[in-house]
């Protein structure tokens, strides 16, 4: 199963920057965690799933099938099962 990282997720913070051409952009904070769906739930990662899952995931599969969300403390602690970033064979 292939996974889909997207590894940091930011959220606005409701202040509003301003850049050096004047324009104005939301200034965004990074959520803590490394961020990885998969098409189905995968056992093995239960304790990094999360519950409950997001009404609204930030990604969706091909056809609008809702992603299964999981959430690691870092990258390091998702390479320890997906050393490539994907499943091993």
């Amino acid at each position: 199963m292939q996974p889909d990282i997207i590894p940091y997720i930011y959220k606005p913070t409701g202040v509003m920057l301003t850049d050096d051409d004047g324009m104005e952009y939301p200034e965004l904070e990074r959520l803590p965690g490394y961020h990885v769906n998969f098409l189905l739930e995968v056992p093995e990662l239960s304790q990094y799933k999360l519950d409950p899952q997001p009404v609204t995931p930030h990604r969706i599969y091909a056809g609008g099938v809702t992603p299964v969300c999981y959430k690691f403390p870092d990258e390091q602690t998702f390479k320890q099962y997906f050393p490539d970033g994907t499943e091993e064979e």
